[in-house]
């Protein structure tokens, strides 16, 4: 074995970067970080040209379900940090394990191909990087999506990852379009600061309290769930609690949602609600066209706005493949445990999953079982060898993706329990059929 048979690339040096790093570094393991950025963070990173942040932004999930469990947030913060607390506390991970020593930064990785046995990482600078494994981790929130309408808008159009503060919505008549977390998020800055604020969305959904009986409303969730042997009799009391609690959307004259409670990514928010109860937000169905500066509804209704805020999500960039090698179109979605590529050994994705919970403890584990395999592959298992076979089956492991809906939004998003269980499971077979069971602090991610 040669010193290139040990070399670990990594693309993207945000929060999923610098899991795998803290991972590699406690299993012994070298790598090298590549970040076109000049700095750590990724999405996190305050003006960063990956950030998504703006002034207003707490995490959705609270300091315990985001944390690494072996790593615990500061006891000072508080249940929901805000974004510059979670950064600082990422920068604090990364120091630990002097994440910043091993990453290049401003290097952006224009293509990446297989070659003799590795992987050859052109850079947009002119320079190449070769390693026997690459690990992506750049991320699913890439490239804006904004839809199309008949006919045309004059004013303003921002999306969310261009938006920074609410000073944007002030004098305005804005309308926020999009009903996922940062559309909710975004229309309750609009309803606070704007001249007249609606929120345009698709269908009804359900919506969550970030607290309920004086716990962060994941915890409680989480707390109660053991009282239920029944599945539906659990979230038939917490829709009843959250119906007791004012969080219906019916209540405040909303669709009724097309889905079950469990069939969704949670839409964590305590306020857009009151707000529209209160009338400093007004409920729109979907966009029907747009002409100017007047918007029709899908309902018959129409409002003058001055700025339209697409929440609209984003798709992944992974541009530096060549089809021939990894098309995302079609090999995103066969990825064994939202990680392994069934048409390559050396090659892992990580961050490219949605669970409902924070990403400290499932980054945890997807890192740990990055660090087995490529552990694995250098030494030449047995076990690794099992793992390629097993890859080309992923049915055989549930990851309970067909209890959600089928939309673009739900496209990565897996069940938690069942998602960890199975990456335990599949880790434990590298690690030489050892139990690898998630720490107790993961299993209340």
């Amino acid at each position: 074995m040669t010193d290139f048979d040990r070399t670990v690339g990594i693309i993207g040096g945000g929060a999923s970067g610098i899991g795998v790093a803290k991972a590699l570094t406690e299993a012994g393991l070298d790598y090298e970080v590549l970040e076109a950025s000049g700095g750590l963070g990724g999405n996190w990173q305050p003006d960063g040209p990956a950030s998504k942040m703006y002034a207003s932004v707490h995490l959705i999930s609270s300091r315990r379900n985001t944390q690494f469990s072996d790593l615990p947030m500061p006891d000072s913060y508080p249940h929901y940090p805000r974004h510059s607390q979670m950064y600082a506390y990422l920068m604090s991970v990364a120091a630990r394990y002097t994440v910043e020593a091993h990453t290049r930064f401003h290097t952006r990785v224009v293509r990446a191909r297989p070659d003799g046995g590795g992987w050859r990482c052109e850079l947009a600078d002119g320079s190449v990087r070769r390693y026997a494994h690459l690990v992506v981790a750049n991320g699913l929130l890439r490239i804006p999506l904004v839809p199309k309408f008949e006919g045309h808008f004059d004013g303003e159009s921002v999306h969310s990852g261009d938006y920074r503060s609410a000073d944007q919505f002030r004098g305005k008549r804005v309308l926020v379009v999009g009903g996922g977390n940062s559309g909710c998020d975004i229309a309750v800055d609009a309803a606070l600061n704007a001249d007249a604020a609606f929120h345009s969305t698709r269908r009804g959904y359900h919506y969550m309290p970030k607290f309920v009986d004086g716990k962060p409303t994941q915890e409680w969730l989480m707390d109660i769930a053991p009282k239920f042997t029944d599945a539906q009799a659990y979230w038939d009391h917490v829709g009843a609690v959250f119906k007791l609690a004012g969080f219906d959307g019916t209540d405040f004259g909303l669709p009724a949602p097309d889905h079950r409670i469990d069939a969704a990514h949670p839409i964590m928010n305590s306020q857009v609600l009151y707000h529209i109860g209160h009338g400093d937000l007004a409920p729109k169905p979907d966009i029907r066209r747009i002409d100017g500066r007047t918007v029709e509804f899908t309902d018959g209704s129409r409002e003058q706005i001055d700025l339209i805020l697409w929440a609209t999500g984003f798709r992944t960039d992974l541009s530096f493949f060549d089809p021939a090698d990894f098309d995302a179109r079609v090999d995103l979605d066969r990825l064994f445990l939202r990680m392994v590529p069934q048409r390559h050994d050396n090659l892992l994705f990580v961050g490219y999953l949605n669970t409902p919970s924070g990403l400290g403890n499932v980054l945890n584990i997807t890192a740990r079982f990055v660090a087995a395999c490529l552990s694995a592959r250098i030494a030449g298992s047995e076990n690794f060898r099992r793992l390629q076979q097993m890859k080309q089956q992923p049915e055989r492991l549930d990851l309970g993706q067909g209890r959600f809906m089928n939309t673009d939004r739900h496209r990565y998003e897996v069940d938690l329990w069942k998602y960890i269980r199975a990456v335990n499971f599949v880790t434990g077979k590298l690690l030489d059929g050892a139990t690898q069971a998630a720490p107790a602090e993961a299993l209340t991610a």
